[in-house]
């Protein structure tokens, strides 16, 4: 080891003398016009400089002794698995957390009108006892139980819960998708029978043939809807459906293409019609023909 100190430059002394040696130097060489040239003055020294001091040290180590390589990697193990843990009660905190707000979610709905108009009393109490059996479950388990098993049980409740909710969402909404399918199949009837009408047989082409396509299709559609209605109708609202809203959303989606392109064709049929008829005379034109020389007397005159 060794210490560094700023002390005053040893040099500044022997500068001092030798300046003041080149004064005396100049002051010789005024008085002597052959006197040989004079040196440069001298240049002053730094006023300090760095002093470096070997120390003689005895070196004594506090704490605990360095560690081994072992005991480094088996302390850096130890660190993982702690952090291993630490993610494991996370994760189980969570889960357990989850399986709690589901069964407290499912016991708060078990008595709303919704729910009981999609259940029987039998599925009703099946899902009571499954509630009270995940509630002891986790009141026994919640701290130590592995996150597969929490979620296991999540998943049965789901399994129970998930069709009712299936069930209540289709009784809401499925009137008003029949209603806006069959809306649906009236107005492209309309559109159809109104072609019908404004053509004769013979000058339907080319919609003629997309034109029998979708009547066809609004005929095997509408039969396709009542009967599945009918069939509907005789389940009670516990059972699964026979109609679904997706199965009615896609039958409306195919009846509006296929009207979408019996009107593309039409559209295109009647400007061509339009850009080949004659063109009607316009107002100005007849203004500037001349009158016809036989033109009639006014009315109540005598002729001359």
């Amino acid at each position: 080891a060794e210490a560094r100190f700023n002390v005053s430059n040893p040099a500044l002394a022997e500068f001092a003398a030798d300046a003041a040696a080149w004064d005396a130097e100049s002051a010789a060489r005024d008085s002597e016009s052959d006197a040989a040239p004079l040196r440069a003055r001298p240049t002053p020294p730094p006023a300090t400089v760095v002093e470096t001091v070997a120390l003689a040290l005895d070196v004594t180590r506090h704490g605990p002794p360095r560690m081994s390589d072992a005991a480094r990697e088996h302390a850096r193990d130890l660190l993982r698995r702690m952090d291993a843990d630490d993610a494991a009660r996370v994760a189980r905190s969570g889960a357990a957390n989850q399986l709690e707000s589901l069964v407290y979610h499912l016991r708060d709905i078990a008595d709303d009108d919704d729910v009981a108009a999609v259940t029987t009393p039998a599925q009703r109490a099946a899902l009571a006892r499954a509630l009270d059996a995940a509630a002891d479950w986790l009141d026994a388990n919640a701290e130590l139980a592995p996150v597969a098993e929490i979620e296991r049980q999540i998943a049965e409740l789901r399994a129970l819960e998930e069709p009712i909710a299936f069930r209540a969402a289709q009784l809401a909404t499925r009137p008003a998708r029949i209603a806006a399918l069959r809306a649906a199949i009236a107005q492209a009837e309309d559109f159809a029978a109104q072609l019908r009408d404004q053509y004769a047989p013979k000058d339907l082409e080319p919609v003629a043939r997309a034109l029998e396509a979708l009547e066809d299709s609004l005929d095997s559609t509408l039969a396709w809807l009542d009967a599945l209605v009918a069939k509907q109708d005789a389940l009670a609202p516990s059972d699964d459906p026979a109609l679904t809203t997706d199965d009615l959303d896609a039958k409306a989606r195919a009846v509006e293409r296929s009207l979408a392109e019996v009107a593309a064709i039409a559209i295109k049929k009647a400007s061509a019609e339009s850009a080949s008829a004659p063109q009607p005379e316009t107002a100005a034109e007849s203004e500037l023909e001349p009158e016809s020389e036989h033109t009639a007397p006014a009315a109540g005159h005598d002729e001359l």
